[in-house]
């Protein structure tokens, strides 16, 4: 009778670091698809930028590479100068960030260890760079 009492305190102890585990992988596979599709999306900004396109159509196609992330922002840059070629070494660059937002409660748990607030957002960013082609 005794070690069914002593069977439910063990669980009991194990219980939060089990969820902290689950959790962990949960939101970290998460994240690091939005990085993935994050990182997809500014090579093809920086494929478009290369090509001499317009911000708007940058920002468009940014936007249509990362369909599964909303709020997806391109800060204004560089263009590419008029006459540059492969051999003058002109780089179109597109960075885009986004505002990861926690699925489960480990936002909870990183305050508890130093990190950020309750579950606030973390922000992803990734660059994209290609030799201008215009």
């Amino acid at each position: 009778m005794p070690d069914r009492g002593a069977v439910a305190v063990e669980f009991a102890l194990l219980l939060p670091v089990l969820l902290l585990i689950v959790f962990g992988i949960i939101d970290f596979g998460r994240m690091l698809n939005a990085q993935i599709t994050l990182t997809q999306a500014a090579r093809e900004g920086a494929r478009l930028a290369a090509l001499g396109d317009t911000y708007q159509v940058v920002q468009a196609r940014v936007t249509t590479a990362a369909t599964s992330l909303s709020g997806v922002s391109v800060p204004p840059y560089a263009p590419c100068p008029a006459g540059a070629s492969t051999s003058a070494s002109a780089d179109a660059t597109v960075q885009v960030t986004y505002q990861f937002q926690f699925a489960t409660p480990i936002g909870a748990f990183a305050a508890m260890f130093g990190g950020s607030g309750f579950g606030s957002p973390i922000t992803l960013t990734a660059q994209g760079v290609m030799p201008c082609e215009t």
